[in-house]
């Protein structure tokens, strides 16, 4: 299942292209690629497609949800997906744009090198130069629906660099701190709904507050708090989509004290107010159903 919202500026670009004889046999292909200029309103969410998906953030931040993992998506940060698993990805409220690259792509190099990009099935927001990154995506984007032998073997060897790069530096990032920042956002994830302070995820990690909010902007992309009400806010969406429950009742499933603060909150991330969600989700979900 395939569901999503191409709010996009012009200037967006999506290029295809059906992979030849000859470059199904490299050891990466490149099927899609583009640059979006995302507004506030994109998102896209699937169950499977037959690819890898490689994201780079120019300006403003993604989310991306996978494995029961949201990780954001900040500027210059880049981030591995293995599309056979159900993902969704969208822009950040917060920031109201996302300006990304993207690239589907396959072949049979793929296999080693997600399991240095994924450690612990985990997804990451590896920090990038972006210099390098912006021009191997600018080439790709050139070359993509050239098939001559010289841009096929190009496109094979830019995806190579590009994924070797995110391992070297996500293996000089990845350390016990990240661990504990992780396992300090799973936390967070777990509990959303509870009241949860500062100084209890300080006690958690026994580590000082400066320290403890420098790590865990740089492995999550954003700061506790927000992390806590993106969640929140997930968890809300989803009872408004596939429930009957009150504005009420979600609000105090959600960890809020009452109706008006849990409406501001929602009307102030999500761009409209819980009651036009429902009524919006009703709407995709006979379109959809139609189909």
């Amino acid at each position: 299942m395939l569901t999503y919202n191409l709010d996009i500026e012009q200037g967006s670009l999506w290029l295809r292209t059906t992979p030849t004889e000859f470059a199904l046999k490299q050891p990466y292909y490149c099927t899609e690629a583009g640059i979006f200029y995302a507004r506030e309103k994109f998102n896209t969410a699937r169950d499977y497609k037959d690819s890898y998906l490689l994201f780079y953030t120019l300006e403003g931040c993604g989310i991306i949800e996978q494995n029961e993992q949201t990780i954001y998506l900040p500027a210059h940060h880049a981030l591995f997906l293995n599309c056979r698993k159900p993902q969704s990805y969208y822009t950040d409220p917060q920031t109201g744009k996302w300006t990304h690259y993207w690239v589907h792509f396959d072949g049979s190099g793929i296999s080693s090198m997600e399991e240095l990009l994924t450690e612990d099935n985990r997804i990451a927001a590896i920090p990038m130069g972006s210099e390098i990154f912006t021009q191997s995506f600018d080439t790709l984007l050139q070359n993509l629906e050239k098939t001559n032998t010289d841009t096929i073997l190009t496109e094979s060897l830019l995806v190579h660099q590009l994924l070797t790069d995110m391992i070297i530096h996500r293996s000089v990032s990845y350390s016990a701190n990240q661990s504990i920042i992780m396992q300090s956002a799973d936390y967070i994830k777990n509990h959303f709904a509870e009241p949860i302070n500062l100084q209890m995820l300080l006690d958690l990690t026994h580590m000082s507050k400066a320290y403890y909010m420098r790590l865990f902007r740089q492995y999550i992309g954003t700061t506790p708090y927000k992390y806590m009400l993106t969640m929140r806010m997930n968890k809300a969406r989803e009872y408004l989509e596939l429930t009957d429950m009150t504005i009420h009742e979600i609000a105090l499933k959600t960890g809020f004290q009452d109706d008006a603060s849990f409406s501001t909150r929602f009307s102030s991330m999500i761009g409209m107010s819980p009651l036009k969600y429902r009524k919006e989700a009703i709407t995709r979900k006979q379109v959809y159903g139609s189909h």
